[in-house]
């Protein structure tokens, strides 16, 4: 189950220190590596954490979609392949924009998804449209 559906079912949320000690050994060691996959162009990137998604893809030169960099547009939405634990909880306007099926999929917006910790992450550009 992915652990931002406890956001729907109106749990407590879980522990914020949600990364397993090899994550934490991965990262030590300088294998924490972000791969963003956009339209057409695909890069692994060093991720930073405080950072979005959509950060880190504009730095990098990736074509990922966007238009608002605030939550509505939702054209910067992404699925998250691998490392979701890594990310911080979803904002309000994820929340608002994003069906509960959808972060049980992986899916987050790029501009709301900001990196919490180092370690591997992939996540993938899918706007709706």
């Amino acid at each position: 189950m992915n652990p931002f559906r406890i956001f729907f079912d109106k749990k407590k949320p879980a522990n914020e220190e949600t990364v397993e000690p090899e994550q934490r050994a991965t990262a030590a060691s300088g294998e924490a590596t972000m791969q963003l996959k956009g339209r057409t162009i695909e890069k692994t990137v060093v991720p930073e954490p405080g950072k979005t998604i959509l950060q880190h893809a504009k730095d990098h030169e990736i074509d990922w979609q966007h238009m608002c960099r605030r939550g509505t547009c939702a054209r910067c939405r992404c699925q998250v392949v691998e490392g979701a634990e890594l990310l911080e909880e979803p904002t309000e306007a994820e929340l608002r924009r994003l069906d509960p099926e959808e972060f049980d999929e992986g899916f987050r917006l790029g501009c709301q998804a900001v990196v919490r910790s180092p370690g591997k992450i992939v996540a993938r550009n899918k706007t709706y449209f």
